[in-house]
């Protein structure tokens, strides 16, 4: 009976895994250099290569898929762009998830809602793209089905990227 449970547990966690995509990286001691950022101002290449704003809650597996999924396609694509996580959690909490899953990219703590305002985002996640004169190119459509969205979102920063 253990070993059935031992089994099960394990199977189990490798199903949480693959659902949900997400990176499962041990620290090791490495120091990850965690980059917070205020605002968009604050982003190094901004107004100078085009950017990939996502938003998302800390609390939603949602997001963090949708984040991961767009890290991969940048960096598989190898594209000009700059991806940006942008959420209203708080710093510390924002550090142990950059550190937790290695996002080698910066993040936004916008604990204001100031670019959630600034760009009318309702629900996380959410994706906005600026050009690189800090422009929106294109906003996430949320009265799409989340794979529409996903694909359309994608291609607008492979249009972008192309320029």
């Amino acid at each position: 009976m253990r070993k059935s449970a031992f089994i099960f547990s394990v199977v189990s966690l490798i199903i949480l895994v693959s659902l949900f995509r997400l990176p499962l990286l041990p620290d090791h001691g490495q120091s990850l250099r965690v980059e917070i950022h205020n605002s968009l101002e604050e982003i190094a290449g901004y107004r100078q290569r085009p950017l990939v704003l996502v938003f998302i809650s800390l609390t939603c597996h949602v997001c963090w898929e949708e984040l991961f999924e767009l890290k991969d396609f940048v960096d598989g694509m190898a594209l000009p762009v700059t991806l940006v996580g942008v959420s209203a959690e708080n710093r510390e909490r924002l550090a142990q998830f950059i550190r937790r899953y290695s996002f080698r990219y910066p993040v936004i703590e916008d604990k204001n809602r100031t670019l959630f305002r600034r760009f009318r985002v309702r629900l996380e996640p959410f994706v906005v793209i600026l050009d690189s004169s800090g422009e929106v190119f294109h906003l996430d459509d949320p009265a799409l089905d989340f794979e529409t969205r996903r694909e359309l979102n994608k291609k607008k920063i492979l249009e972008l990227a192309a320029k």
